[in-house]
């Protein structure tokens, strides 16, 4: 690692050299590295891929991300890694106090085939988020731990029927530091689940499917552990080429809920040249899920012990792609939900965010398009998402519109993607009419290949310097200019 400081602006270079070497011993003796030694080893070259990116930047803002995936005859993996960590952030010169942070996800996926009727995945990840909370007057840090794993096995039992089982585990920490120690909260829960389904197929036009769902949460206190359960059983099948229908049955239980049974409708169109459209129906049961809830917002205070919702579930989708370079994707969600998970700010003087539930119907609508030109050496893609909501109060940090568009090149020498997302105005009270302003966030990254596998690579964020926050009182950094390396091989 070397350092050069010039105009009060320090640049890390970063250097990496990757190194292989493998030696074939047979017997006795090594084996000379003649052509069958040569060709197995670029075979097994070909079949190692990695991503790796390095930037650094303003604030002491480093980015960096590896993907490594293996294959082999009867295995292949991939392992990945994002951290992203600032310093105190700002905007125009002025920076925030308190406002570093950082972000780390670790995740492994492998898919290993030991038969050619047995297949099991194994799925693992751990994420942690910490960050600094600004001038807030009771907290200093929210820090955030998540540690998942899940094995799902299937089987082939006969050429009719194929059946699966899956287990899974999973613990989740939440922390704010308090600026006075007594003031610090900590949470914790703990996650298994089971899942055991299958398939079978009576002939070219009939088929059956099931599943059944189980979990359990663990929370730490004086919560009472939560449980749940569903099961459902479907058939689908062709009237004709064109017409598929799917009708079924679903039963959930919870701790907190009666029991509810109820019908599973489906309609598809399909067959045609460039569209397939589909209708769904159904009821479910569904569970309060806190891991997944808490973790898209951030600065929260969890509440654990919420009722699940029974949700009247609406599902329209459109498929038409004229040809391997134009796709376009179309999709409406009605749902009516009797426990709507909402959120709250705590308390003014804590601004952290907890939730409540009200009975609230929600309609998501989204166009997704992408389109691929000169070989796909030109890959454009568009998706614009509308939310409309009833209620009776505000429903708080859901825009009720959001644009997206990206602008990728793939060329020999040169690769660029320019990004852009529209975030779309939300409500911060439940009762009041303070709303967040909506931005047009940009993304720039543009990478020239120096050797084989090797890039220089510039990344700038929040391109349009946009002054913007994504939650009330924590505001968002301003433009960052990054540059590192990329490798690919």
């Amino acid at each position: 690692m070397r350092r050069i400081k010039a105009a009060g602006t320090t640049v890390l270079l970063f250097l990496y050299a990757v190194g292989y070497s493998q030696v074939d011993i047979e017997g006795p003796e090594v084996a000379p590295p003649g052509p069958m030694a040569e060709e197995r080893k670029n075979d097994r070259s070909r079949s190692l891929n990695v991503d790796m990116q390095v930037v650094y930047g303003q604030y002491n803002n480093m980015l960096s991300t590896i993907n490594l995936s293996h294959e082999q005859e009867s295995s292949v993996y991939l392992l990945s890694s994002y951290f992203k960590r600032s310093n105190d952030f700002g905007y125009n010169g002025s920076l925030y106090a308190n406002s570093s942070f950082n972000e780390n996800r670790i995740g492994y996926t492998g898919n290993f085939n030991p038969t050619d009727s047995w297949k099991s995945i194994l799925e693992a990840d751990v994420n942690n988020d910490s960050r600094g909370m600004f001038d807030n007057a009771v907290y200093s840090r929210e820090e955030k731990d998540k540690a998942r794993i899940s094995i799902k096995n299937i089987s082939k039992l006969s050429s009719s029927f194929e059946g699966y089982f899956t287990v899974g585990g999973a613990e989740y920490r939440h922390r704010l530091n308090g600026i006075i120690p007594d003031d610090s909260e900590r949470s914790t829960l703990n996650h298994m689940t089971a899942e055991v389904g299958g398939e079978y197929i009576w002939s070219a036009s009939n088929r059956v499917r099931g599943g059944m769902l189980g979990g359990y949460y663990i929370y730490q206190g004086d919560i009472p552990s939560d449980r749940y359960f569903s099961g459902e059983i479907i058939d689908d099948f062709n009237l004709t080429p064109n017409l598929g229908l799917s009708f079924g049955v679903n039963v959930d239980l919870n701790r907190d809920y009666r029991p509810l049974a109820f019908p599973i409708v489906g309609v598809t169109l399909k067959g045609f040249r460039y569209t397939t459209l589909s209708l769904l129906y159904r009821c479910d049961l569904a569970p309060f899920r806190p891991e997944e809830f808490y973790l898209e917002q951030k600065y929260i205070m969890p509440t654990y012990d919420l009722p699940p919702g029974r949700v009247h579930h609406g599902d329209a989708r459109l498929e038409v792609r004229i040809n391997d370079s134009v796709n376009v994707k179309a999709g409406v969600v009605v749902e009516n939900n009797n426990n709507f998970y909402n959120y709250y700010t705590v308390d003014p003087s804590k601004n952290v965010l907890s939730a409540e539930t009200i009975e609230a119907t929600t309609c998501a609508s989204h166009f997704d398009s992408s389109f691929s030109l000169f070989e796909k050496a030109l890959e454009i893609s568009l998706r614009y998402e509308y939310n409309y909501f009833v209620a009776s109060e505000n429903i708080t940090y859901r825009p009720r519109q959001n644009f997206g568009s990206a602008v990728r090149y793939n060329g020999k020498l040169w690769r660029f993607e320019w990004a852009n997302k529209l975030t779309g105005k939300v409500y911060t009270d439940p009762e009041g009419d303070e709303e967040l302003s909506g931005a047009v966030i940009g993304t720039l990254g543009l990478q020239r290949r120096m050797l084989e596998s090797f890039y220089a690579y510039i990344r700038v964020e929040n391109l349009y310097n946009a002054r913007y926050n994504l939650r009330d009182g924590y505001p968002e950094p301003g433009i960052t200019l990054l540059g590192g390396l990329r490798i690919l091989i």
